[in-house]
């Protein structure tokens, strides 16, 4: 739409839109709620029927290229800035309230100083970075470009990928400060609709002064999942785009690139998005490996102090011999000795996430080399501990999502525990321990371990190992889980 001020009819006709009622006006209201804000700006751009026409924005977020100006010689010789034209998508009339709110997100109010309204053009220019590669998830195969912080931007890049009708977007601002855009995606016909109101229930139940990242989002929406993420965040397109097909939401929010594909399933955590486009026995491998990286990562180090400090008599005589003759020295328990190594790989790793690139690498070297060496010199920890370390640290990293590699990190110093006090019995109690856990979280009112547990969902690849999906009926499984727990 593009307006041109010159031409007199028109510009009468854009100006009808403004209500006078003798009070309330307008632009004293607005000159108060941004009276200490240094980018607000009001231009007086000229008059019309003796009133003056005034531009209220913001410069640091209003572009330059909607609003054209020219100057005019005035009868006393003097110049006069006019607007020349206005090119932008569309223009709407609001009241205080909603001027305030637009001028905040970037538009532009035209008003007079009598006015109790005004109209809101849409000049904003959102400040962004463009499309690269993710920063978080490694792309083998696959597009090559991720989500950024402007969120048309993000759903641009979904509906380029999802040219159907089919895909509908349910949208509200959440925050009495920021005024977040939130929207929720879903496919109509394949999503189950009671887990769309559930979604859309639950966000608009959410009262909080602002909220900055998707994180903080899903917290909010699932207070109860404890240590475990409750659901999957990416900043793929792609990855988002086959979660819609296997008939899940997605939950996109501006300011941030992530975005959220609900429910969770635990199973999700170990799926790449690569997975899809490999043979299925390659992809069965390539699961099936990740899942005994997680076996190792969370039960070798108390496997480890089980077999040499609890329960020595399960063991070989030469095994036993073995690990005494490394231990040779060492001061401390077998699970004091455990703890210090693993706490230890956690602060490098932990380092070398938060330093700056260029020095991240150099320090993680140096911290694991040389403290590694001069520790098992010092007699402090034994060899052997250190490889059954070493082995508990590389398998952390085969994670897919980076907020399940973090519950890991915690989760094997709790298997450890169990392991010093009970040996073999105490790693067994532990894991009772943990799938009763898993068993009694929810994501947005699906069970966890869905699709093999009550509250299953429609269609889920998690468990089809070879790529095929699986129906199952949302309402009845809630209801059978119901009737169970009674």
């Amino acid at each position: 739409m593009n307006l041109e001020s010159n031409d007199n009819k028109t510009f009468k006709t854009f100006l009808q839109l403004l209500a006078y009622s003798g009070h309330d006006s307008l632009l004293p209201r607005i000159e108060e709620a941004f009276q200490n804000a240094a980018d607000f700006q009001k231009v007086c751009i000229g008059t019309s029927d003796t009133r003056q026409i005034y531009l209220c924005y913001l410069m640091s977020l209003a572009g330059s290229d909607h609003l054209k100006f020219q100057l005019q010689p005035t009868l006393e010789d003097e110049l006069q800035t006019n607007l020349s034209s206005y090119s932008g998508n569309k223009y709407s009339a609001g009241d205080f309230e909603t001027c305030e709110k637009a001028i905040c997100s970037g538009k532009t109010i035209l008003c007079t100083m009598d006015s109790c309204n005004g109209i809101i053009l849409e000049t904003g220019n959102p400040q962004q970075r463009g499309l690269q590669q993710p920063q978080t998830e490694n792309v083998i195969q696959g597009p090559m470009y991720s989500f950024n912080e402007n969120y048309q931007t993000n759903i641009a890049l979904v509906r380029q990928r999802m040219q159907t009708s089919r895909l509908k977007i349910w949208e509200v601002s959440i925050g009495e400060i920021t005024k977040t855009k939130i929207g929720v995606l879903y496919l109509d016909g394949i999503t189950d609709p009671g887990l769309i109101q559930y979604t859309c229930d639950k966000i608009s139940q959410i009262h909080t002064d602002g909220i900055q990242e998707s994180g903080e989002l899903l917290q909010l929406l699932n207070e109860k999942t404890g240590l475990f993420p409750a659901a999957v965040t990416t900043e793929r397109p792609d990855r988002v785009s086959a979660s819609l097909l296997n008939g899940k939401i997605v939950i996109v929010m501006d300011g941030t690139p992530f975005s959220i594909m609900a429910p969770g399933s635990f199973f999700d955590f170990w799926e790449s998005a690569e997975d899809q486009y490999l043979t299925p026995f390659i992809a069965v491998f390539l699961r099936t490996l990740r899942f005994m990286a997680l076996m190792l990562n969370l039960f070798l180090p108390g496997f480890y102090v089980a077999i040499t400090s609890v329960n020595i008599d399960i063991n070989r005589l030469e095994i036993s011999l073995a690990a005494a003759a490394g231990r040779e020295g060492v001061p401390y328990p077998v699970w004091i000795e455990s703890m210090l190594m693993l706490i230890l790989l956690d602060c490098i790793v932990e380092a070398g996430v938060r330093l700056p690139r260029s020095i991240s690498s150099t320090v993680t070297m140096v911290g694991g080399v040389v403290l590694g060496q001069a520790i098992i010199q010092a007699n402090i920890v034994s060899n052997l501990l250190v490889i059954v370390a070493a082995t508990t640290a590389l398998t952390n990293f085969i994670v897919v999502d980076y907020q399940m590699g973090l519950v890991q990190r915690i989760l094997k110093y709790f298997i450890l525990i169990g392991a010093g006090v009970l040996g073999v019995l105490g790693i067994v109690f532990c894991f009772a321990i943990l799938v009763i856990c898993i068993a009694r979280v929810e994501s947005f009112g699906v069970s966890y371990l869905t699709p093999i547990g009550p509250g299953a969902r429609v269609r889920s690849r998690s468990l089809g190992l070879l790529g095929k999906s699986h129906h199952f009926s949302l309402t009845n499984w809630i209801t059978f889980g119901k009737g169970m727990r009674k």
